[in-house]
């Protein structure tokens, strides 16, 4: 099978959750050896795929606004000169207009049509995401929760979306991390973007009440990407005892998530939530939001809370720190429950959605 990605979204300085899941199904579909990839992008593709075929006819800058025209305008005549058997448009990014070939596209989630990004992205997704859903052939999406979203407000059938489930890459299941200087030893962990849907207000306010109500020594980490203009804007507390490393490497984060003592993540709105899964697989006990997708894909090794209610946040943080035997277990079950979330299933799932898709 021939694929072609639109890999548009690939090549940002500090790419998200979405841009980094695109890019490991990606790297699954070029490492099977029944599928040919072809990349339709800029040209600082080739520094992520320096091995594969990058076709970035007509996108002389690196630019991201740039890269909309280009996708509207160029890339349905590349995709047609290269003669591809199927089209995959994995960041809800498929073309406007019928093409030369079936196309399917990822939408991860439908937060920028529920209100959870800054007016004109809102407005962007708007207008592109619906139209792009009507010229796909198929919708591909992250969990059951995703699909439910994206039938209800797309106005899709059910069986136009496939689930594909995220992976887990095994970089945090092995024994190799890289020290993350600045890091505290005793500390509690939060990994996301600068977004309020990540609830990382109630996240600083449950750190007080902790400070306020007990003695523990913990400190708070946060990493992250910095605030993007595509999000409304988080203002986070000043206070000695908030770490804020920043964008780290891989290995760096696995040893953050290795060495944290809970990992919080009581997120209001989650197409999937894979920062809880490699909280998970490092031995790392999690509280997180028993709303949304995280409700279906978090089912051990953690304590799931009501997300808009600080008091449960902070119990629940508090009863992990101090019941050691519970954090053990939970340890133990995390490590083997996120072990079912392979790239290799992922691809493989992926792969079967494209073949159903040209038959």
């Amino acid at each position: 099978m021939k694929v072609g990605v639109n890999a548009r979204t690939f090549t940002v300085n500090e790419p998200g959750g979405a841009v980094q899941t695109s890019i490991k199904h990606t790297r699954g579909l070029i490492d099977r050896s029944d599928t040919d990839v072809i990349l339709f992008g800029d040209s600082s593709l080739n520094s992520l795929f320096p091995d594969d075929m990058v076709v970035s006819t007509a996108y002389p800058v690196s630019s991201q606004a740039y890269g909309l025209v280009w996708e509207r305008v160029v890339l349905p005549a590349l995709v047609h000169r290269s003669d591809i058997d199927v089209l995959y448009c994995p960041n809800g990014n498929a073309p406007m207009t019928r093409i030369s070939c079936p196309v399917v596209m990822c939408i991860h989630d439908v937060n920028a049509l529920k209100g959870w990004s800054s007016g004109i992205h809102q407005l962007y997704r708007r207008l592109a995401v619906p139209r792009g859903a009507d010229v796909a052939s198929t919708i591909t999406t992250v969990s059951e929760f995703s699909k439910s979203e994206i039938v209800d407000n797309l106005d899709v059938p059910s069986s136009k979306v496939g689930v594909v489930y995220n992976g887990v890459d095994k970089t945090f299941f092995s024994s190799q991390s890289e020290q993350l200087n600045g890091i505290p030893e005793d500390y509690l962990l939060f990994v996301g973007s600068m977004n309020p849907r990540k609830n990382l207000k109630r996240v600083i306010k449950s750190y007080a009440a902790i400070k306020t109500q007990t003695d523990l020594p913990h400190k708070l980490v946060i990493i992250g990407p910095e605030n993007k203009n595509i999000f409304k804007s988080v203002d986070i507390e000043s206070r000695d005892d908030i770490i804020t490393p920043g964008f780290v490497t891989e290995g760096e984060l696995k040893y953050a998530y290795e060495n944290a003592d809970v990992f919080v993540f009581p997120s209001l709105y989650e197409g999937f939530g894979l920062p809880p899964l490699e909280a998970l697989a490092c031995g790392t006990p999690v509280v997180a939001s028993e709303t949304t997708s995280l409700g279906e894909i978090l089912q051990e090794g953690c304590i799931q809370v009501n997300p808009e209610n600080i008091q449960d946040i902070t119990d629940a943080i508090i009863q992990i720190l101090e019941n050691e035997q519970m954090a053990r277990d939970f340890a133990i079950q995390g490590k083997a429950y996120a072990r079912r979330f392979t790239w290799e299933n992922a691809t493989t799932q992926l792969r079967d959605v494209l073949t159903e898709t040209i038959q």
